[in-house]
């Protein structure tokens, strides 16, 4: 190599000079008596790309006129962005002729990634927003398969499911009371009681221990019950345990396959907030209590109601 003065190169379809051969080239000039040593690289296909262009200043640095003892000729490069289409030939005269091409690609490709960059971004944006869109939409069914995927675990005030499975255990209530707080005292003074004394075995959200978290026990407690009523009152009904409540017997419903919910006129004749499936007004999932009614008809009430849980109740799974 000591008296190698040119290393012709050309017409060998090269369109790219790894970092070791570069390299190579620069180690034997250095090791060299002032001996210059040209490349010839004319007639390849040098590529005018972003990922070549360390390799092209690397070259520009190295063609005449230089003051490097390496000298390298290239005649053409190749821009092989457009992928659809063959690649579009440069003819390369001079050393500013290919500065410029560097120039014009320094620029291109700082905009080539800022775009990759921006579009990355936005990607990302736009897959946050569909996932969080997507966890919005099913939050209560997640809600739902999360705290029912742990109903083995009992606490220790025992407010979890005696099983996982629904359709080969019994249920732990009877009947869950969802109800807002101007209905409280009907519900603790007249309602609770009465289903006490029809043996049934009720669930109250009053019935939680400050501290337990109040999603975790309301699910599972539904989850355990066979039947959810709904007192339907003149509140507002966007208290959080009436929301769960009627999400949640939502979720449950559609475990089971079945509507489990009822839901009780008691001073108010508005549906809302109710779950969806007891919003398709069902004939036999609504009840009036009278408020101003007679002996018989309190005592019809009763009946009627006990005769409504217990269909419910039998309805197959």
């Amino acid at each position: 190599m000591s008296f190698l003065n040119v290393l012709n190169l050309s017409e060998n379809r090269i369109y790219t000079l790894s970092n070791n051969l570069r390299s190579d080239l620069d180690d034997i000039v250095t090791s060299r008596n002032n001996d210059t040593l040209t490349v010839d690289l004319s007639k390849n296909v040098i590529a005018c790309s972003c990922d070549n262009l360390e390799v092209l200043e690397w070259i520009l640095e190295h063609t005449a006129p230089t003051s490097n003892l390496l000298s390298v000729k290239i005649s053409t490069c190749y821009y092989i962005h457009n992928i659809s289409a063959l690649p579009s030939p440069t003819v390369i005269w001079t050393k500013n002729d290919l500065a410029y091409q560097i120039t014009f690609l320094q620029k291109f490709c700082t905009s080539y990634s800022s775009l990759l960059i921006t579009l990355v971004v936005i990607l990302f944006v736009v897959v946050n927003i569909i996932v969080a869109s997507l966890i919005h939409r099913f939050r209560w069914k997640i809600r739902y398969w999360y705290y029912v995927g742990h109903s083995n675990d009992t606490t220790s005030n025992d407010y979890t499911a005696l099983d996982n499975s629904l359709r080969f255990s019994r249920f732990k209530y009877d009947i869950y009371l969802a109800y807002e707080e101007d209905a409280r005292e009907f519900v603790f003074e007249t309602l609770k009681p009465k289903l006490l004394e029809f043996e049934y075995v009720v669930f109250v959200h009053d019935d939680i221990l400050d501290g337990l978290p109040l999603c975790n026990v309301l699910t599972k407690s539904i989850h355990a019950s066979r039947v959810v009523v709904f007192i339907l009152s003149n509140g507002s009904r966007q208290s959080l345990e009436w929301k769960i409540a009627a999400h949640i017997t939502n979720e449950e419903s559609n475990y089971r396959g079945k509507p489990i919910s009822l839901a009780m006129f008691y001073n108010s004749d508005s549906t809302q907030g109710l779950p969806e499936n007891l919003q398709l007004l069902r004939h036999d999932a609504f009840i009036d209590y009278p408020i101003n009614g007679s002996d018989g008809e309190i005592t019809a009430f009763w009946e009627d109601l006990k005769t409504k849980v217990h269909a419910i109740d039998k309805t197959a799974l």
